[in-house]
């Protein structure tokens, strides 16, 4: 019987494998090689950022640079055994830990106990600890007796998404390196990449979609991808990104920004066509919210900075010279009021109508609503 391949995830496949296949993070990805380069390596090393923007597959790559076989440095060989099993998570001196399943402190303890013990195989014993913010405060000054004092061949690798959450003494004993949220052009442009690669047609406005749901990380980016592209039959088209997120697109946006510049578009048709399209509410709400911000910020700023902006620059054109700043800072308001909402609400459809009908209750001329 043949045996079918099995089907890797776009964020497992695609994962960096070398500093040179990390999108963003040029001055962090700099500072770490010069580092390397120089071989003045620092006992432990702090990533922060939020989910989904490479902390962890930094940490790896960093691994990799220290324990290549054909020496330390910023290009690690990525074939040799070391570098292969290092990807694959199995080189003994190599330790992943997740913090958030392992808080006690006697796990942290035991797992510092086998520092006095020299590697087996590599240069170092490598130590890279996910969302350490996590591990208790037991658990923070087990590892800070270690980080104080630790061996030359012990290197450790901490990454969160919340450094506030750690103790000052440990900060203080780390090289701290912040990692950026990565841009929408960014993941737009990877995304077109690997769909390139993958031989999966993709739409431009899809993928611009995609990266605007992906908040900044490119994991989730390159999940919402692989669903795109089983909803839209191999194809990442815009029609079925826009079914698949829940939201309504520029059209309904439009109409509702037309609704409050006092056009013939009424509420009741209005949300009529919201209805037919069955919505994820908290993104038409969110989508609202960033119309306004970049609406209100486009009338200061212009056509000078465009990378700012999320909604499209026709409906910044058409509309900023159409609404009062005033106006706007209060339609910015009430749409974060909307979205706070939502949690408390038993009904997300009718948070979105009556963040609507305030809209037009204090929309400066009133407008008829049917």
């Amino acid at each position: 019987m043949e045996q079918q391949n099995e089907y890797q995830a776009l964020a497992r496949k695609y994962r960096p494998q070398g500093f040179d296949d990390v999108v963003g993070q040029k001055a962090v990805i700099s500072a770490l090689s010069n580092t390397l380069d120089s071989g003045r390596v620092h006992h432990a090393y702090l990533l922060t950022g939020t989910r989904g923007i490479g902390k962890t597959t930094i940490a790896r790559i960093m691994a990799k640079c220290l324990e290549c076989e054909h020496g330390m440095s910023s290009h690690p060989c990525g074939e040799c055994e070391t570098c292969r099993e290092i990807a694959e998570g199995t080189f003994p001196d190599v330790i992943e830990i997740d913090a958030a399943s392992q808080t006690k402190v006697d796990d942290t303890r035991q797992l510092l106990e086998n520092t006095r013990y020299p590697p087996m195989r590599g240069r170092y014993k490598i130590y890279i600890i996910d969302e350490v913010h996590m591990l208790t405060a037991s658990s923070f000054n087990a590892l800070l007796k270690t980080l104080e004092e630790p061996p030359a061949y012990v290197k450790f690798i901490l990454a969160t998404t919340d450094p506030l959450k750690i103790p000052a003494t440990v900060l203080s004993r780390c090289l701290k390196f912040q990692l950026m949220a990565l841009t929408k052009d960014e993941i737009r442009e990877q995304i077109e990449k690997i769909a390139g690669r993958e031989g999966i047609p993709c739409e431009s406005e899809a993928a611009a979609l995609l990266a605007a749901a992906a908040r900044g990380s490119m994991r989730d980016a390159l999940s919402l991808c692989d669903q795109a592209a089983a909803l839209g039959g191999g194809s990442i088209k815009r029609d079925s990104v826009l079914a698949m997120l829940g939201t309504a697109g520029d059209e309904l946006t439009e109409k509702m920004l037309s609704m409050l510049c006092g056009s013939e578009v009424q509420l009741p048709a209005l949300l009529d066509e919201v209805r037919r399209v069955s919505p994820n509410y908290r993104n038409m709400l969110d989508a609202l919210v960033v119309t306004f911000h970049d609406l209100a910020l486009f009338q200061f700023t212009g056509r000078q900075h465009l990378n700012l902006f999320s909604t499209p620059l026709s409906l910044l054109e058409k509309y900023g010279a159409r609404f009062d700043p005033k106006a706007l800072q209060l339609y910015y308001q009430i749409a974060i009021e909307g979205v706070s909402e939502l949690s408390a609400a038993p009904d997300a459809a009718a948070v979105f109508d009556m963040t609507l009908l305030r809209l037009l209750a204090f929309t400066p001329e009133k407008k008829k609503i049917g």
